[in-house]
């Protein structure tokens, strides 16, 4: 049976739907708001390279339980950490070419 058929109750899948967008918006915001004060551009992108596949690890091995949701669960489970993976790169992508490439002072002016 599939940990969150309760309503109401608070499974690791619950957790990993609501916890994993919330640090995703909060460090999009936490960016941006850095970004302004003037925090040094080399610890913005470190973060970014390193904080988002530590999360992708912990949610693999603390909030996914592979004794209690199914296989149909663990698609989803896999399709939605490659979708995340994706985005990720991308946005670094993205960071490493705006704060190392010639973009900052295109943008900035």
């Amino acid at each position: 049976m599939a940990e969150n058929s309760a309503p109401g109750k608070w499974t690791r899948a619950r957790i990993r739907k609501i916890l994993g967008p919330a640090l995703a918006v909060v460090g999009l915001f936490y960016t941006y708001h850095s970004h302004l004060d003037g925090c040094p551009r080399e610890v913005i992108l470190a973060a970014w390279a390193v904080l988002p596949p530590l999360w992708l690890i912990v949610e693999y091995w603390l909030l996914f339980d592979r004794n209690r949701e199914s296989s149909m669960e663990f698609e989803a489970f896999k399709y939605s950490q490659a979708l995340a993976r994706n985005l990720w790169i991308g946005f670094l992508a993205f960071l490493a070419a705006f704060y190392l490439g010639n973009w900052g002072g295109i943008i900035q002016s």
